[in-house]
C-alpha cells in the first residue's frame, strides 16, 4: 500500500524547458535540503547539467503555471535510471511524486532500456514505498564515499579524455561497458561532461587503448561543485581488481593536478571486492543509500565487477 495523501494534486508532466530551470534549481534544493537538513550541495549544478544532457529527459510537474516538481530519467544503453526526482516541499502527500515517478519510469520503457533503477535514501521507507508501486526493489546498500586528495597523488599512467579523438574515446568506454554488462553505454556521459565543459575523461594505462574509464566532474558548475572531483561513473573490466586499483589512482591523480580538495565516489556494496578497494584506500561513506531495481535481480552489482556509479 503506498503513502497516504492528504488530497491529490493533478499536475500537468510536460518536459522542461529553459525558463523553468531557476525554479527547478530551486526545488531540488529545497526538498534535498527538507529530507536531510541543512544545504551540503553548495555550488553543484544537479538540474542544469541533466537537462543539457542528450543522454537525459528532463520533465516538470506544473500545478497550472507553477511548477512543483522535476525528474530526469538517464540512459546508459541498455541501463536507465530516474533522478532526481524533487517536489516542492509544502507539496508533498499530494501524488505528485507519484505522477513524476509514472511519467519517468514510461520514458525508460519507451527508450526499451533492459534494466531500470534508480537511487534512494537507505533510511525512508515513504521513498521506498513509492518507487515499490512502480515495480523497483531495494538491494544492496550504495555508498557515497570521498576521501581527501593527496599532496603527493599516486604515480600511475593515466591521460585525459578531452585531448583524444571523441569517436576512439568513446569506442573504448563501450568495449570497458559492454564486458560489464550488455548494452551498457556511457557515451552519453562523456558527451555531456566533454560539450558542457563540466569535467573530463580519466583514461588509466594507455590512451591507445586504457585499462579503465572515469567520467570525472569537477568544480562549481558541475555535480561535484567547489574544491571537489566527482567520479559520475568508472570502469574496468569485470574481474580486473589491478586495473580497479589503477583507475583510482589515477582519478585521485587529476584530482590533485586539478587543485580539488576530496574525491567523490559512489559503489554499489554488491561489487564488494570494488568496495573494500575504496575503503582500504582511505575512503570513507558520507552518504548510505540504495539503489532499487527493475527487474528485481542484481544486474551488474556482482563481486566481480568493478565499477563506480550511483544512479543519483
Amino acid at each position: 500500500m503506498g503513502p497516504r495523501t492528504r488530497y491529490r494534486t493533478e499536475c500537468e508532466i510536460r518536459p522542461l524547458r529553459e525558463p523553468d530551470l531557476d525554479a527547478a534549481d530551486r526545488i531540488q534544493r529545497r526538498a534535498f535540503a527538507a529530507l536531510v537538513g541543512g544545504d551540503d550541495q553548495r555550488d553543484a549544478e544537479l538540474v542544469r547539467t541533466r537537462w543539457a544532457a542528450g543522454n537525459t529527459a528532463a520533465l516538470g510537474a506544473f500545478a497550472g503555471p507553477r511548477l512543483v516538481g522535476s525528474v530526469f530519467a538517464t540512459r546508459w544503453g541498455s541501463v536507465g535510471f530516474v533522478g532526481p526526482l524533487s517536489v516542492e516541499p509544502e507539496c508533498w502527500d499530494r501524488g505528485i511524486g507519484s505522477q513524476l515517478m509514472a511519467a519517468a519510469d514510461g520514458v525508460l520503457r519507451e527508450w526499451g532500456v533492459v534494466r531500470r533503477g534508480l537511487f534512494t535514501f537507505a533510511h525512508s521507507p515513504r521513498h521506498h514505498r513509492l518507487y515499490q508501486r512502480f515495480g523497483y526493489w531495494p538491494r544492496f546498500l550504495t555508498a557515497l564515499m570521498s576521501r581527501s586528495v593527496p599532496a603527493a597523488p599516486p604515480a600511475v599512467e593515466w591521460g585525459v579524455g578531452s585531448a583524444l579523438d571523441r569517436e576512439e574515446l568513446t569506442a573504448a568506454a563501450a568495449r570497458l561497458a559492454g564486458a560489464v554488462y550488455p548494452g551498457l553505454d556511457i557515451g552519453g556521459e562523456i558527451a555531456s561532461v566533454l560539450d558542457q565543459k563540466i569535467g573530463d575523461v580519466v583514461l588509466a594505462g594507455s590512451s591507445v587503448a586504457p585499462t579503465g574509464v572515469a567520467v570525472v566532474h569537477d568544480g562549481p558548475g558541475s555535480e561535484a561543485g567547489s574544491g571537489v572531483a566527482y567520479v559520475k561513473v568508472g570502469l574496468v573490466r569485470p574481474g580486473a581488481e589491478a586495473d580497479f586499483a589503477r583507475l583510482v589512482d589515477a582519478c585521485l591523480a587529476h584530482a590533485a593536478a586539478l587543485g580539488a580538495e576530496r574525491l567523490v565516489v559512489g559503489v554499489n556494496t554488491a561489487r564488494h571486492r570494488a568496495y573494500r578497494h575504496l575503503v582500504a584506500h582511505g575512503f570513507a561513506t558520507d552518504v548510505p543509500g540504495v539503489t532499487m531495481h527493475a527487474p528485481n535481480d542484481a544486474g551488474y552489482d556482482r563481486d566481480d565487477v568493478f565499477v563506480i556509479d550511483d544512479w543519483r
